[in-house]
């Protein structure tokens, strides 16, 4: 527990960096009043709008809410979703000198319409998204990668976190780890839909289902899960892999063979799992940067997990949550 501990006291002193597709998860809330007499729809009176940091950002503000440095780089569109997102993420902590606007490239938008009275749980009836898909193009690949070069000395680790949207491409995601590498860096993955896209790197950190689709079938038992393990670990050349598992907990491997299951934490009281990927990612790049070995750094960031399922829709965790949840399952 005094390791633990000192991991957190470190959080504060630990400079990571993200990069990847950033996306605002934008909310809108309503009230059914009645049926459309234009269509068999309901008409919601608007209570609430509100933004918040997805896909990349969320993994970012994951890191800030512990308390860790972070810098976040990706791509955003000269437009009022981007201003608004750039100003949620200073008021964040989070520093965003290393995003870059683009004219051909619009904010990528999920807009999520909530419904539901003062008195009962909102429920989502409808997402609607704004993308545009596709590389980025060289131009604006150098300039993500001059912004890793300007800030690897002060960087103790890189997450690379990819949702299919097209910044990290296969050139700037393998310029990225190559440069790391060499300067000492350790690098980190959390892939949507590419997972075999990304070799080299220190640690990647696949769900279930990317798992099964990246080793070629789904993954149905604890002995499936580490056949693929052992499997996906030597395929991409990475030191560490973690297969996160929802409510089966989360399997480590390391490149040496052994594995390591963690069963999930609080398993009766989860609430909502909205999120919690980016809180485990968050926790376990910035306490590994922190000095933990990777099995406690996968432990802490289990509790962290254990936290966040028990609040509604998208949260984080902050330190003295964790330092709480340290002590009721460390004495």
């Amino acid at each position: 527990m005094k390791n633990f501990l000192k991991y957190l006291e470190n959080f504060k002193n630990t400079q990571i960096m993200v990069i990847g597709d950033i996306i605002a998860d934008e909310f809108l809330i309503g009230r059914p009043e009645r049926l459309s007499r234009e269509a068999p729809v309901l008409i919601l009176r608007r209570n609430n709008q509100k933004i918040l940091p997805g896909g990349a950002a969320n993994a970012a503000y994951n890191i800030s809410a512990l308390k860790g440095k972070i810098k976040l780089a990706g791509v955003i569109g000269y437009d009022r979703t981007g201003k608004q997102l750039k100003e949620i993420l200073k008021e964040k902590n989070i520093d965003i000198s290393g995003i870059i606007s683009s004219e051909d490239r619009p904010t990528s938008l999920k807009t999520r319409v909530l419904a539901g009275g003062d008195q009962v749980v909102k429920q989502q009836i409808v997402r609607i998204d704004h993308l545009k898909n596709g590389g980025i193009g060289e131009k604006l690949e150098d300039k993500i990668f001059n912004k890793v070069k300007e800030n690897i000395k002060k960087t103790d680790g890189i997450l690379l976190s990819d949702y299919g949207n097209g910044v990290l491409s296969s050139n700037l995601k393998d310029r990225i780890i190559n440069f790391a590498r060499k300067k000492g860096v350790f690098t980190a993955v959390d892939s949507r839909y590419n997972l075999l896209d990304f070799k080299g790197a220190n640690l990647a950190t696949p769900n279930l289902e990317e798992a099964g689709k990246a080793f070629g079938k789904e993954l149905e038992s604890q002995t499936e899960v580490i056949e693929a393990g052992k499997s996906l670990i030597d395929k991409l050349d990475l030191d560490h892999l973690l297969i996160t598992q929802g409510s089966e907990g989360m399997t480590l491997f390391n490149k040496n063979g052994d594995y390591e299951h963690v069963p999930v934490a609080n398993f009766s009281e989860v609430y909502d799992v909205t999120g919690a990927g980016d809180t485990v990612i968050g926790t376990l790049v910035l306490s590994y940067a922190a000095g933990a070995s990777i099995s406690e750094a996968v432990h802490l960031a289990n509790y962290a997990a254990g936290i966040v399922v028990r609040k509604s829709g998208v949260a984080v965790v902050n330190p003295e949550e964790l330092k709480r949840e340290v002590f009721a399952n460390e004495e």
